[in-house]
């Protein structure tokens, strides 16, 4: 179970850093190289992968991870939007 966990950890890790490594990413400029999330990303995405997959079917792992990676991708850009709060002229 706790492979489990860390699993999933590791991928929403792992969609937040790809999502860092996107050119139109909003977080701001970043302290590394776009191109260093995005192997991080990969590489924490395939562990993640496997931890949930020693936990689960292929088929329910590779669902799991999808989800959790959609639900970060859609959230995270809706947090950095709030949390700038709106633009000039906007309020």
């Amino acid at each position: 179970m706790t492979g489990a966990i860390f699993g999933g950890l590791c991928v929403a890790v792992a969609a937040v850093l790809l999502y860092l490594a996107a050119p139109h990413q909003k977080w701001g400029a970043l302290p590394f190289r776009p191109a260093l999330a995005g192997w991080g990303g990969l590489v924490l995405l395939v562990a993640g992968t496997a931890l949930i997959l020693g936990w689960a079917g292929s088929g329910t792992s590779i669902f799991i991870m999808m989800t959790i990676a959609m639900t970060v991708w859609s959230v995270v850009p809706l947090a950095i939007a709030w949390w700038r709060g709106a633009p000039e002229g906007k309020k």
